[in-house]
């Protein structure tokens, strides 16, 4: 998104959305294929697509319920950290297999960029965010999400890993037909 964003007038607006509510607080272990471990890098679609944009994805040992991490997110939003945050939670999932759901990875993550650890650990234990990021994932829905990751461009919906050329396509063909927004 960030080379879509230097080309073209996007508003990026990052949204919650809980690609398996159930999981139980304390994580669950990854669903794995016959011939998959922990460690191995992802296969299939997702991991082809990983490789072409230079995404390392391997499959982490635990499948964290992640809405103390998209609490977190919200608090880095209000921060002016969100990117820097987001990043950091990416690589330590899938990349270092970290669990996004213990606050005390949180709080690590955090002040590697910047945000006060203590603060973070306050408004994750009193739910400060749990309404927002709940307004957001049921915003998702009623939009017709289904899977992550997912764009609206310009009225577009799409889901799923795309190639940059896709998101290209979509911008131009918003673009062309005048629209006054790109987001």
């Amino acid at each position: 998104m960030d080379q879509l964003a230097q080309e073209y007038p996007l508003k990026v607006t990052y949204m919650s959305y809980y690609l398996n509510p159930g999981i139980p607080p304390e994580g669950r272990a990854p669903k794995l294929k016959k011939d998959e471990k922990v460690g191995d890098h992802l296969t299939g679609y997702i991991g082809e697509i990983a490789d072409e944009i230079g995404l390392t994805m391997k499959h982490a040992p635990l499948t964290p319920n992640t809405r103390m991490a998209f609490e977190a997110s919200e608090f880095a939003k209000d921060k002016d950290r969100f990117e820097e945050f987001h990043r950091a939670c990416y690589r330590a999932l899938w990349e270092d297999g970290f669990d996004l759901g213990q606050i005390s990875v949180l709080q690590q993550l955090g002040e590697e960029v910047g945000l006060d650890s203590e603060e973070l650990k306050t408004v994750l234990d009193t739910g400060q965010y749990t309404s927002r990021t709940k307004e957001q994932y049921d915003r998702a829905i009623s939009l017709g999400v289904n899977g992550i990751p997912s764009f609206i461009i310009g009225g577009y919906f799409f889901s799923g890993a795309q190639p940059y050329e896709a998101f290209k396509r979509v911008v131009e063909i918003v673009k062309a037909s005048n629209h006054s927004r790109l987001t």
